[in-house]
């Protein structure tokens, strides 16, 4: 039976897309059978991070019920197979929603589906997901939002897997046990700064694949 991850925080520029872009690349290197999809509908951010902005199928277009989810899945470099979203307005693209995207998991034959979560209050990919991996800068005003994703986690009855802290290592950053304490669970993982994200991003390319 296939896992799904939905990788959240309330709040974007939290290191979302990038967390689950990486993950799904390690997972791939485990030999996991792995795919990430594209859960930003409004804003889908995962193509352009992996140098493919414009492709001719989504999961837009799965939803919307042109195209099944195979056409719409693409097998990276690394092995993980990727789901985007369309960038592109389009009349038949308005309401749709990601629960729909339920009716079309069992065509997948990953172990892992990595969802990458919308920011705001995402309950759809929530709702969906076995665990959720919580998100977030070890900033204030990160943390206060990541807060409310947990929260809503709760009140649905996911799992939490953890805390994973990105961007981390300057002097401003809130402690570790600060956190812990403001969300009620335990950070699994700090990631530091790292100019190599940027050199990542601007070649389009996994940070875990340079």
């Amino acid at each position: 039976m296939v896992f799904i991850a939905s990788i959240a925080n309330a709040k974007g520029g939290s290191g979302k897309s990038t967390t689950s872009i990486n993950l799904g690349v390690a997972l791939s290197r485990l030999g996991k059978d792995v795919t990430v999809v594209d859960g930003n509908l409004s804003n889908p951010y995962l193509g352009s991070y992996l140098g493919a902005p414009h492709v001719d199928v989504t999961l837009h277009h799965v939803l919307n019920g042109s195209a099944n989810l195979n056409e719409a899945l693409y097998e990276h470099i690394s092995g993980m197979k990727v789901v985007p979203g369309s960038i592109k307005s389009h009349d038949s693209f308005k309401n749709l929603s990601l629960s729909d995207f339920r009716n079309h998991i069992s065509q997948l034959n990953s172990d892992v589906v990595i969802i990458d979560s919308a920011p705001g209050m995402d309950e759809e990919s929530i709702k969906m997901a076995d665990e959720v991996l919580i998100v977030t800068p070890p900033e204030l005003p990160s943390v206060t939002h990541s807060l409310k994703t947990v929260k809503l986690a709760e009140k649905l009855g996911k799992k939490i897997s953890g805390i994973l802290l990105t961007r981390a290592g300057h002097q401003t950053d809130m402690k570790k046990e600060s956190i812990e304490a403001m969300l009620g669970h335990q950070v699994i993982g700090v990631i530091p700064e790292d100019e190599s994200v940027k050199h990542a991003m601007a070649k389009r390319e996994p940070v875990s694949s340079i």
